[in-house]
């Protein structure tokens, strides 16, 4: 497809970057994924510092000629930028989270990012929440919904015999860790073991979860995690007012939603989820277990392939692309 520019992108993030790719690949047009490099946190002391510079090196070196090679150069993470501009002079960037939530703001890296905002050839955020964050620097950034490719999802297919609630996301405050946890602490409560609360033994407040009755499980390769949301009787999303990647499959793979939070409002047609804060998702959960053939799989299958689909995601990008590639 010699219309589309082709294109590198720079790191991965919630899986974005691979999933575009692959669609694009599919479509016939040259994007490429060209990872971060790999570096072994066991590397320590002098000589662990030596291969981390070596590995940095390296993969920059790479990437300098892998940008010659490509049209466009999207960078994914705003936190990339400190690996990529010495090398990379014209470049889309994509903003994923913590990025521009936090490190924005830091002394050391805010700086570097606000800039990288400003001289960017096109700007994208993936969640509304962002937008408070990445629009003061950059006012013609562009929302790009978090792309999910629905028909690569599994189908939901609880167990009747062990009813599972499953929090979907780590425990941190960016996802609205006090609020995650009234809610565990409600649903033991309310369900009185007639399902099991699991979650993951991930973030800092993974031991609260714990000592309020869920049963942490170890992270898991992301295949297996999309299997644990296809096998969760409900799924508990965050409660920070957005949908993630992990709530967003949950919903692909028609498992039903339960948020603790008030989503954000956005225009267009609102997801199939329930509730809005922790006692209304907990009894939203409650009841789905008591009944879980009462729910139906496919309105949460359908909302994500129409406004989260790969196709939209990637014709959005190809267009910003020739734009990009036309104004040199």
């Amino acid at each position: 497809m010699t219309s589309v520019p082709s294109a590198l992108h720079v790191n991965d993030a919630a899986f974005t970057a691979a999933r575009i790719v692959h669609r694009a690949k599919h479509l016939g047009y040259a994007w490429e994924l060209m990872p971060r490099a790999f570096r072994d946190p066991s590397w320590s002391g002098p000589v662990g510092e030596a291969r981390r510079a070596l590995t940095g090196l390296a993969w920059a070196g790479r990437l300098a000629v892998e940008a010659r090679s490509h049209d466009v150069v999207h960078i994914h993470s705003a936190t990339t930028l400190r690996h990529t501009r010495p090398v990379v002079r014209r470049f889309v960037l994509h903003c994923h989270g913590s990025d521009v939530r936090s490190a924005l703001y830091e002394p050391g890296r805010g700086p570097a990012i606000r800039a990288g905002l400003v001289d960017a050839e096109a700007v994208f955020y993936s969640t509304p929440d962002l937008a408070e964050h990445v629009l003061p620097h950059r006012p013609d950034a562009v929302l790009l919904p978090v792309p999910v490719d629905v028909d690569q999802l599994p189908g939901w297919r609880p167990d009747p015999t062990r009813p599972q609630v499953l929090f979907a996301s780590r425990w941190e405050p960016v996802k609205g860790m006090q609020a995650q946890l009234v809610t565990a602490r409600l649903l033991v409560k309310a369900l009185g073991g007639s399902a099991e609360v699991i979650g993951l033994d991930w973030g800092p407040g993974a031991t609260d979860a714990a000592a309020v009755g869920v049963r942490l499980v170890p992270r898991v390769t992301h295949d297996e995690y999309v299997q644990m949301l296809a096998r969760a009787t409900v799924v508990v999303g965050q409660a920070a007012g957005i949908l993630s990647s992990s709530e967003l499959e949950a919903l692909g793979c028609g498992a039903p939603l339960v948020v603790p939070g008030r989503l954000l409002a956005t225009a267009g047609e609102p997801p199939p989820t329930h509730g809005h804060d922790p006692v209304s998702a907990v009894d939203a959960a409650t009841q789905i277990i008591r009944d879980p053939g009462a729910h139906s799989p496919e309105p949460g299958r359908t909302w994500t392939r129409r406004h989260h689909g790969v196709d939209q995601a990637v014709a959005t990008l190809a267009d910003t692309y020739r734009r990009v590639v036309a104004a040199r």
